[in-house]
């Protein structure tokens, strides 16, 4: 293989790398129930949009995974991501799949489940004795 030949690769493989979600925040503080409301819905609602079935598959298993695990999802399925953070893809026939952001990461504002709450204020609570 020439070295061109080896660049070339390195490059297009360097393109199709999965970046971490910058954070962001949603219009409103929205509770883990609505988020997993919203990300069901749109999940559900995904295929009848166009493209694959398989793909969209692919890229609900890739969004509610580790980035090592989602970056071997969309390379075993020849997904090409037109961004680093897997809001807008590609299959190999060229057919864009856009996904929004609350699927592929939680809000700055999101409110955390009454479970965590007190769990953090049990954690402060036991550092502030020490």
């Amino acid at each position: 293989m020439s070295m061109k030949a080896m660049f070339d690769v390195h490059a297009e493989t360097r393109a199709n790398m999965i970046r971490r979600q910058r954070p962001w925040r949603h219009t409103e503080r929205i509770t883990w129930a609505q988020l997993t409301r919203m990300r069901n819905e749109f999940w559900n609602a995904a295929p009848q949009n166009g493209g694959r079935p398989e793909i969209w598959e692919a890229l609900q298993v890739a969004a509610d995974t580790e980035l090592r695990y989602a970056q071997a999802i969309i390379d075993s399925n020849s997904i090409i991501l037109g961004n680093p953070d897997m809001t807008v893809c590609y299959d190999d026939g060229g057919t864009r799949y856009e996904l929004p952001l609350f699927v592929l990461s939680e809000p700055m504002n999101l409110i955390s489940p009454p479970s965590i709450n007190n769990h953090r204020n049990m954690i402060d609570r036991i550092l502030r004795r020490r």
